[in-house]
């Protein structure tokens, strides 16, 4: 069955070139950070923290709602919407706050202004400031930010798609504020001691828009175990392995983009990493 939404039309490719766009790249991170600690607060723990991560929708980043924590028949949700350009506050009742992404505002100041709309609205407590504290002011590209979220949006329905071809339990694919990679874990029946414990054996597939010590976005996939035997395998065209601060395999965005074939290069990618890695998170039945 052919997904219309990974392929190339009429020679085009649906993976366009992601030009520079540091700085609009960090306030988006910054404002999801933002958002990401405001649904930490209030909404009820769910397993594998994810009740702190974003989801994508049709315009952009979003909660989904979060319970009013004095009337379970209220809600509300935040989003950042990159096609007009505004994080928004939206009630149940259908009220809407928004705030230009365009202004600059620092993440204290938004996260500042966002709690004061939730206290009217009876909606208070303490936020974990630790996760987004920054005073400084930002900059913003219209342009860079529908770009970006045109690639980002082409990417998780690619993901959507590989997850439906792996079938077995996975989690739901995310944004992550913190590092601001979007992806899933395929989940093992392995468990794995960690620094802090135990842990259920993964591999994690995804895509980031960037990373320390490397240059641009990149797809990865990300095993738990890792074994240092993987290295010495070979990786599908443009890929690598990464051991730098995580251990993977990885495929930078611009190895692909641009490309009448991403679509397909991508989902090599993730089918080749895939099958060097299953092992390592399945136990013989």
């Amino acid at each position: 069955m052919v997904c219309l939404y990974t392929r190339a039309v009429a020679g085009k490719s649906t993976f366009p070139p992601l030009t520079p766009w540091d700085e609009t790249r960090e306030t988006l991170h910054a404002y999801a950070k933002v958002l990401g600690a405001i649904r930490a607060a209030f909404s009820p723990p769910q397993p594998r923290h994810e009740h702190t991560s974003l989801r994508l929708y049709t315009a952009g980043l979003t909660t989904t709602p979060i319970p009013h924590p004095l009337n379970s028949s209220r809600s509300f949700s935040l989003s950042l919407d990159l096609r007009n350009h505004y994080v928004l506050l939206s009630t149940s009742e259908g009220e809407v706050q928004q705030w230009r992404i365009s202004e600059g505002l620092s993440a204290n100041k938004l996260a500042e202004q966002l709690s004061a709309k939730l206290a009217e609205m009876d909606v208070q407590g303490k936020l974990n400031k630790r996760k987004y504290a920054s005073d400084r002011p930002h900059s913003y590209a219209l342009d860079e930010a529908e770009r970006y979220f045109a690639v980002l949006s082409q990417a998780g329905r690619l993901l959507e798609e590989w997850r439906g071809e792996l079938g077995g339990e996975s989690t739901a694919l995310q944004v992550w504020p913190k590092l601001f990679d979007l992806s899933f874990a395929l989940l093992g029946n392995k468990t794995v001691k960690i620094a802090d414990g135990e842990q259920q054996s993964q591999i994690l597939f995804g895509f980031a828009p960037a990373a320390r010590g490397l240059p641009g976005a990149y797809f990865f996939a990300n095993p738990l175990p890792f074994d240092e035997s993987l290295l010495a395998q070979p990786l599908p065209e443009g890929a690598s392995w990464h051991t730098a601060g995580w251990e993977g395999a990885m495929l930078p965005y611009a190895e692909v983009a641009g490309s009448p074939d991403a679509a397909a290069r991508i989902l090599a990618f993730l089918r080749g990493a895939y099958e060097l890695q299953k092992q390592l998170v399945a136990s013989k039945s």
